[in-house]
């Protein structure tokens, strides 16, 4: 390895096939022979009969700038399912990142969409807005100069029903009852079992939702898969807001588990599992 640049000229235009290969062989040995007639150091020279030698135009790659994606923040996006054909938005906040964010949609069924549009609110926040068409789980892929954010993909619950009579504006709504608010702290949710860590393809994977200390709520639970939703989950109350979750999965792949007390994931959710 040269610590310079070294220029070289090969002269092949009064060399055969033959004599070429001896030319080469007896490199070593110039005691005999000019240094002209086995090379010349300087400038390298394309002979006519040197095209089967093509040179390649140089190349300049271009890296991005170190992104430290830990420091955006999401800003507004439903932490609760929400209805078929709603319009989500939510804000992105670099924190002074600098670079270009990617933000693209994959629906339930597994495609992806062109990048969703962003709209600058002021040097340090963009909104994005996106049309649920489907019922499911939707995934929001973000990116930061091609470095994905910590979090990313974020679940967006979907589910399908009519409207409310508040939201058709009927006048039975003042006399419908408001639906009761629960006072708790999914933080204080712990899970435990393989089920959150392995998928056996063989047979019924289980694990344990303690929400005892979590106040009084409810027990979400979904997953998704290549083909779509689970077809079996199980979630049995043992009592004092201790839950048992079966499920069973039938095909390998990746799989994105759910858990929420209430409207709040428990620690953890959503988690990644893949079955092999």
């Amino acid at each position: 390895m040269f610590r310079v640049s070294q220029e070289i000229r090969l002269n092949t235009s009064a060399a055969g096939a033959a004599g070429l290969a001896q030319g080469l062989a007896d490199v070593g040995d110039v005691s005999g022979s000019s240094a002209e007639s086995v090379c010349i150091f300087g400038r390298y020279q394309r002979t006519p009969d040197a095209d089967a030698y093509p040179t390649e135009p140089p190349h300049v790659y271009v890296a991005p700038e170190l992104t430290d994606a830990g420091k955006v923040q999401l800003l507004h996006l439903p932490s609760g399912a929400v209805r078929i054909n709603s319009t989500v938005s939510f804000v992105i906040k670099r924190n002074g990142v600098k670079g270009n964010f990617d933000v693209r949609l994959e629906t339930p069924s597994g495609q992806h969409g062109a990048p969703l549009q962003l709209t600058q609110l002021d040097p340090e926040r963009f909104q994005v807005e996106c049309q649920l068409a489907q019922a499911g789980l939707y995934k929001v892929h973000i990116k930061c100069n091609s470095v994905p954010l910590p979090k990313s993909p974020y679940i967006i619950v979907t589910i399908a029903g009519g409207t409310t009579p508040a939201e058709d504006g009927s006048e039975h709504a003042a006399s419908s009852p408001a639906m009761s608010r629960f006072e708790s702290d999914a933080s204080k949710v712990h899970s435990r079992g393989l089920g959150l860590t392995h998928v056996n393809l063989l047979e019924r994977n289980e694990f344990t939702v303690d929400g005892s200390s979590a106040g009084s709520n409810m027990l979400f639970v979904g997953i998704l898969g290549p083909q779509g939703p689970c077809d079996e989950v199980l979630v049995k109350h043992l009592g004092r807001h201790i839950f048992r979750v079966t499920y069973q999965v039938r095909e390998p792949g990746d799989y994105t588990l759910v858990a929420k007390w209430g409207e709040q994931h428990i620690p953890g959710s959503p988690f990644s599992l893949c079955a092999e």
